[in-house]
C-alpha cells in the first residue's frame, strides 16, 4: 500500500536516513527510478525541473507520465519554480510535492506566496517545499550564478508563518560539480534543526559530488531529501558515451536494456548507502 510522502519522509527523519530526489528528463530514467524503488521496496522521489516537465508535458502527457511511473515507492516533485500557475497545475495533476522558490525575493514576497502555494497544495494532500538563502548556480535554466546564506531569524518567521512541509536552505551549496567545500556552513543547518520543531523535514540542493561525511551529517540534523541532477546527467551520458563506443550501429533494444541497468545501478548505489 502507497504510503503518503509526509509519512514516509517521516518514518526516514525518525530513522536518520534519507532519500533522493533525482531531477529526470527521460525515460530511461523515469524506468530506472521506478525499477530501482520497486526492487529495494524504498521510497524514491521522481523530481522535474519546470523546463524539462514544461517539454515532457506538451511531448507527452504529465498525465500519461505519472499513470506510468507513479508506483508504491515512486513519488513526484516539481522543483525551483515560481510560476504559481504551473506549480497548481502540478499539484492538480496529482504531484506529492511541489516547490515555490522564492529565494531571490524579500521575505514578505517569499512568505506570501509560499502561503498561496500551501493553501492550494492542502486540498490536494500536496506537500510544498520552501527555500531560504540562494543555491548557487544555473541548473536547467532556473537560478544564477552566486549564493547567499539563509538567516537564522528569517528561517524561523519563515517556516512559523507559512507551516513549510520541507524547507530548503542556502549553507554554501551549488548547482553543478563543486571545486571546493569551503563554503559549505552545516552549521546553519544545525541551528534551524535546534531551534525549529524538532519533526521539521529539511532538504539538501546539490547534492551532487558532496562527500559521504558532509551528506550524513546533514542527515542528522533533519534531511530527508536530497536533490541530484548534475551527477545523473553526466552518468547518462557516460553510459550513452560508452555505449557509442562499443556499437557501430544503432539498436534501441541494446540501448535501452544497458542505458536502463546502468541507471539502475546509479540510483541503488545512492538509496544503498543512505536510505536503507
Amino acid at each position: 500500500m502507497r504510503k503518503p510522502l509526509h509519512t514516509a519522509l517521516n518514518e526516514l527523519r525518525q530513522k536518520q536516513k534519507s532519500t533522493f530526489a533525482f531531477n529526470v528528463q527521460n525515460f530511461y530514467q523515469l524506468e530506472a527510478c521506478k525499477i530501482t524503488a520497486e526492487k529495494l521496496k524504498l521510497p524514491v522521489i521522481i523530481q522535474f525541473s519546470e523546463r524539462f516537465l514544461r517539454f515532457l508535458e506538451d511531448k507527452y502527457s504529465v498525465k500519461f507520465i505519472m499513470e506510468n511511473y507513479k508506483s508504491d515507492y515512486t513519488y513526484f516533485h516539481l522543483d525551483h519554480c515560481i510560476d504559481i500557475d504551473f506549480i497548481k497545475f502540478c499539484i492538480e495533476a496529482g504531484f506529492d510535492s511541489v516547490m515555490y522558490d522564492g529565494s531571490a525575493f524579500l521575505i514578505d514576497e517569499n512568505i506570501k506566496n509560499s502561503l498561496i502555494v500551501k493553501e492550494h497544495a492542502e486540498k490536494f494532500n500536496c506537500l510544498v517545499e520552501g527555500e531560504l538563502g540562494k543555491v548557487s548556480g544555473v541548473e536547467d535554466g532556473f537560478g544564477e550564478e552566486g549564493s547567499s546564506y539563509a538567516e537564522i531569524q528569517e528561517i524561523i518567521r519563515y517556516v512559523e508563518e507559512t507551516k513549510i512541509d520541507l524547507m530548503a536552505l542556502g549553507i554554501g551549496n551549488a548547482h553543478g560539480f563543486y571545486e571546493n567545500l569551503e563554503g559549505i556552513d552545516l552549521s546553519i543547518l544545525e541551528e534551524a534543526s535546534k531551534k525549529l520543531h524538532p519533526e521539521q523535514l529539511f532538504v539538501l540542493h546539490g547534492g551532487t559530488g558532496l562527500p559521504k561525511e558532509v551528506i550524513k551529517e546533514a542527515i542528522s540534523y533533519g534531511v530527508v531529501k536530497i536533490n541530484i541532477s548534475t551527477q545523473l546527467k553526466k552518468e547518462t551520458i557516460d553510459i550513452l558515451k560508452e555505449f557509442a563506443t562499443n556499437n557501430s550501429l544503432y539498436n534501441e533494444i541494446s540501448y535501452h536494456t544497458k542505458m536502463v541497468e546502468g541507471l539502475s545501478n546509479f540510483f541503488e548505489q545512492y538509496l544503498l548507502e543512505y536510505t536503507v
